[in-house]
Parts: C-alpha cells; sequence; structure tokens
C-alpha cells in the first residue's frame, strides 16, 4: 500500500514539475519576445505637412473609375472644438487646400460656446442660402430656433484660403494634430492588412514567438480563440446574439441614450425633442414600405425599407452597421426626412431581413448597392439624385459601393460616419484593448502582456480568423477595405467621426480622409462628449447643417424641401 502511495506520489509530484517548467518556459519566452515593445518601436505621430512623404499619390487611372461630377476643387478638415474661447475673432476659423496641394491644412469650427452672447440664431432645420462658393446659415428669432438662447449659428465657408493662421489655444492643438497616424517606425495601424501584419518586423504588431514550439503552440490555440470568435463576428445568429446581449448590458440603442450624456454645445434638448418625436414619427406616423432586390451575385435577396418623401427625387440610402437595429436607422433617418430626402434602409447581408447566413463586412453588399440604386431610379425617374450614407459598417458600404466602376450617375456624393479605415487595424485596435484591460490584473502580480493576449498572438489570431472567413465566404479580411475604396472614389466624400468614439477610433476616418482621392472632400470631428460609437447624429442641430451644407455647397444637390414636420423646440 504505501508502495502505490510512493508511486503515486512521484507521478504527482512529476506531474507537477513537468507544468511549472511548461509555464516557466512559456513565461521566458513571452517576456524575451514581448518585453519592452512599446520601447523597441517609437509610435509618435508627424506633422501633418509631411504627409505627402508618406502616402503614395493616387494616379489619375484610379481617379477615372468613376463618373465625372460637379466639384468644388478644396478639401477641408473641419475638427468641432468645444468650450470657451480665450478670443471671440479667432473663434471660427476655415482654410481651403488647393486640390493639388499635398501637405493637409485643418479647418477648425468652433460650435457654439456656452458664454457667446446672441440674440439672432439660426434655424438649423430651414434650407441654407448656398452658393457656389459660401454656406451660410440663414439668422431668424430665437424662439422660433431649437439652438439655446446663448448660441451662435455655425457658419461653413468653402471659399477662404489658408492665409492666416488661428492664434486661439484650441486652434492651435486642432491645426497641430496630425491628421496621419503614421508613427515613425513607418508602421501605419490604421492601414494594417493581414499580409502586412503577418511579414510585419514590428514586435507589437507581430506579437508571435520565434521559439517554433511555442509558435506552433500558439499558433493552435489562437486557432482555437478564432473559431470561438468568428461565429460571434459574423455569423447571423452570433450577431443577434451581440445585439440582444448590448441591449441588456450596453443599451446604446435607447432614445434617452442620444442626449443623457451630450454637451451642451451640442444642444440636448433639442436632441431629447428631435429623437421623442423621431421615434413616434417612424414607429406610427410615417408610411413606411418594404423593398426586394435579388443579390448581385444571385444567392439570395436583400431587403430594405423605403420611405418616400412626398414631391422629392432625392435620396438617401442608408447603410447598416454591424449590429444596428433596424428601428435605430428609422429613427436617425428623419434626420435626412426633414431635408427633404426619400429614405431606403437595406439590410446587409446576414442581418435583418436580407438573406444570408454570414456578415460580408461589405464585400459582397457592396454591388447588392448597385442594384439598390437602380431600383431608387426606377422609382423616381430621370430626375432621380441618390446621396449614399452608412455608419461604421455602413459607412463601408457606402464608400465600396462608390467605388464601384458601374455606378450609375445618379450618385451624387458619398457621407462616411465612422467608418473603418481596414478590418485588420479595426481588430488591431480592440485586440489592443482587450490586452490592455488584461495586463490591468496580470500587472498585479508582476507580468507585463505588452500589448499580447496570451496564447493568442495578434498576427497568428488574424491569419487564422482570416483563413476561417475566406473558407466560409471565399474573400479574405483585406479584400473588404474602407482604404481600398477612397483610393477609387473620386465622388465629393464628407468623413465623419467624434473624438469619443471607443469603438472605431477617429484615427481610422482620418486614415480614410488621408488616403481618398477625391478633390472635393472634408473631414469632420465633433470633439467632448456625443456619445460614443457611431453618435455624431445625436448632435442634430450641427449635424444636419454639416451635411447639408456641404452637400448643398460641394454637389449642387438642391435642397428643394425642407420638412416641417419637426417640432419646435
Amino acid at each position: 500500500m504505501k508502495a502505490k502511495n510512493a508511486a503515486a506520489h512521484k507521478r504527482n509530484i512529476s506531474i507537477i514539475t513537468c507544468l511549472v517548467a511548461l509555464v516557466s518556459s512559456f513565461l521566458l519566452v513571452v517576456n524575451h519576445t514581448y518585453a519592452d515593445a512599446e520601447s523597441q518601436t517609437t509610435c509618435t505621430q508627424i506633422p501633418s505637412q509631411s504627409t505627402s512623404s508618406q502616402q503614395t499619390p493616387p494616379s489619375r487611372e484610379s481617379s477615372s473609375t468613376n463618373h465625372n461630377n460637379d466639384e468644388v476643387p478644396s478639401q477641408n478638415i473641419a475638427i468641432t472644438t468645444g468650450g470657451n474661447s480665450s478670443n471671440d475673432q479667432n473663434s471660427d476659423q476655415r482654410i481651403s487646400v488647393p486640390s493639388n496641394q499635398s501637405s493637409v491644412n485643418e479647418t477648425t469650427t468652433h460650435t457654439p460656446s456656452d458664454n457667446t452672447n446672441s440674440t439672432n440664431q439660426s434655424n438649423p432645420l430651414s434650407s441654407p442660402d448656398a452658393t457656389a462658393n459660401k454656406v451660410q446659415i440663414a439668422q431668424q428669432d430665437v424662439a422660433t430656433s431649437p439652438l439655446a438662447p446663448d448660441q451662435n449659428p455655425i457658419t461653413t465657408d468653402f471659399s477662404k484660403s489658408n492665409d492666416n493662421q488661428a492664434t486661439d489655444s484650441k486652434t492651435t492643438v486642432a491645426q497641430s494634430e496630425s491628421v496621419s497616424n503614421i508613427p515613425t517606425s513607418g508602421v501605419d495601424k490604421d492601414q494594417m492588412t493581414v499580409t502586412g501584419t503577418i511579414n510585419s518586423t514590428d514586435p507589437t504588431i507581430k506579437q508571435s514567438s520565434s521559439n517554433p514550439l511555442f509558435k506552433w503552440l500558439t499558433n493552435m490555440t489562437s486557432a482555437g480563440t478564432a473559431a470561438l470568435i468568428y461565429p460571434l463576428l459574423a455569423s447571423r445568429q452570433g450577431v443577434r446574439f451581440l445585439l440582444e446581449c448590448r441591449k441588456i448590458f450596453f443599451p446604446r440603442y435607447t432614445i434617452d441614450h442620444t442626449w443623457s450624456n451630450l454637451d451642451q454645445k451640442y444642444n440636448p434638448k433639442y436632441t431629447k425633442q428631435f429623437y421623442t418625436n423621431a421615434q413616434q414619427w417612424y414607429d406610427i406616423g410615417v408610411k413606411r414600405e418594404n423593398l426586394t432586390i435579388p443579390f448581385a451575385d444571385g444567392s439570395g435577396n436583400a431587403s430594405a425599407t423605403y420611405i418616400a418623401h412626398p414631391g422629392s427625387t432625392k435620396t438617401i440610402i442608408y447603410g447598416q452597421g454591424w449590429t444596428t437595429r433596424p428601428e435605430w436607422m428609422g429613427y436617425v433617418s428623419k434626420i435626412f426626412y426633414d431635408m427633404g430626402y426619400n429614405i431606403l434602409m437595406p439590410y446587409s447581408r446576414g442581418q435583418g431581413s436580407s438573406d444570408g447566413e454570414f456578415v460580408t463586412f461589405a464585400y459582397k453588399d457592396k454591388q447588392d448597392w448597385i442594384n439598390w440604386i437602380n431600383k431608387v431610379n426606377q422609382i423616381n425617374g430621370s430626375g432621380s439624385e441618390v446621396i449614399l450614407y452608412g455608419q461604421s459598417m455602413g459607412a463601408d458600404e457606402a464608400l465600396e459601393a462608390a467605388a464601384q466602376k458601374n455606378l450609375p450617375s445618379s450618385v451624387k456624393a458619398v457621407v462616411a460616419d465612422c467608418g473603418y479605415s481596414t478590418l485588420p487595424s479595426l481588430l488591431y485596435s480592440l485586440y489592443t484593448r482587450a490586452a490592455n484591460k488584461l495586463n490591468d490584473f496580470t500587472a498585479k502580480i508582476g507580468w507585463n502582456l505588452n500589448g499580447s493576449i496570451p496564447l493568442a498572438p495578434y498576427d497568428q489570431f488574424l491569419k487564422n480568423l482570416n483563413n476561417i472567413n475566406y473558407l466560409l465566404q471565399s474573400f479574405n479580411i483585406d479584400d473588404a477595405s474602407g482604404i481600398t475604396a477612397v483610393k477609387n472614389l473620386a465622388l465629393p466624400t464628407l468623413f465623419i467621426a467624434t473624438a469619443d468614439d471607443d469603438f472605431i477610433p477617429d484615427s481610422e476616418t482620418k486614415a480614410l480622409y488621408n488616403a481618398s482621392i477625391s478633390k472635393n472632400k472634408q473631414l469632420w470631428i465633433l470633439d467632448g462628449r456625443v456619445g460614443g460609437h457611431a453618435s455624431a447624429n445625436n448632435a442634430v442641430v450641427a449635424y444636419q447643417q454639416h451635411i447639408q451644407s456641404f452637400l448643398d455647397a460641394c454637389c449642387n444637390v438642391k435642397n428643394n424641401s425642407i420638412s416641417n414636420h419637426t417640432i419646435a423646440a
């Protein structure tokens, strides 16, 4: 009996010893591979003037893939900065950059400050009096305006040059901020690809060990991690499950979320009134029609909700974001309905009432959009004008659809709100956030992860995720790329983001702007508390004004019918 116990004891000791040796070896390899990774790679941003040296200029051939459109040859960046300005004369600086100029100058548009004295205000829901060079919001009595009594109207001027630099401290910060996100090491983490990640020499990106044994081990564990995560990211059932979880634990898509944490400069009082009315309007007030078209590849049918605006031949095609509820799109769509547009809200493959078992991240949806545009043209006739719009993944759907060579000439512009530059960049951002949160716990026992998740190095995780995607959907993750789209998109394009977006960083929108070949493009970033990801529309007053001003000034889209269905402030 004692002999058996002794043998069992020795066996247990041997097993424990092997496990300790294995873990110790793993920690040594992890420490050797990842330690001080941040010190090995400098990630400071370069000044905006150097973007011309980092970015390959687009060829004329790529810019000619789209039909000709009337364009204003200027590029604008509008960063909405809040707070009180020390110099009133510098509170509204705009710089227009010639299209052939390689450096990027930022247009700083100050939103109404809390301490600004004014008795006349603009009505954000009336049509701006646009000319070819200047758009200015008309003023009217404060009693009929949704702006707060101490706020000034927003003015967008496309004609001013950069002769005078702003001296205001907030303006200086905005102008010095690089529009690119390219570190001095030459690795642009907002333009990552699967191939580039696998071949990278940057240890913060290529995190797999050089030890063959542990590289094989982490490849197996990374494959298992990817196999668990992919269904949640891309399958119909997984996306539906995440949507329900978000409704319970992260109530982002609730009406009160639009104003509950909104900076006063964005007029939360009016936002509350607007979305309360919009919910009633969409749920019970407006006539909705269900439309269906075949998928471009014939594998099923796509569905959409259509809202006709009486007498209008202008249409907004509104791309669905990942896990976005259809009714939420309906509430937001009232912004465009009040601007005089018909609304078409297609549901992406694998979401809503459209067919498909997987979300294709715009890769297959972009050709379906051509069918949707043709459908809208049939409804509205020869005078049809179409604007492509989307938030998050829907923004990439709009960009990728507009970059197609067979795009109908009725499409006049694109409005891309918080789209991702590339899927590997978005995944890297999310991966890094998760690793940092995990590091908050491991650091307590002296284990610094340095941006990596144990047993799932990012490069191996991404490679396996791409392999699964190709196996199930027959395309590579790199094929669904906003960066590739904007390099082939010459239409006027408005890029929108919020500085408080913690899901898709605003740096990815900046990367899209930088890579865009459009001669008529604008970047607008809202600062302060807006609401996080895909929340720029919470600032209803500024959102509607800015989009309408851009379309009026750049695209010759006539604002012939602003609805009076909105409530009085």
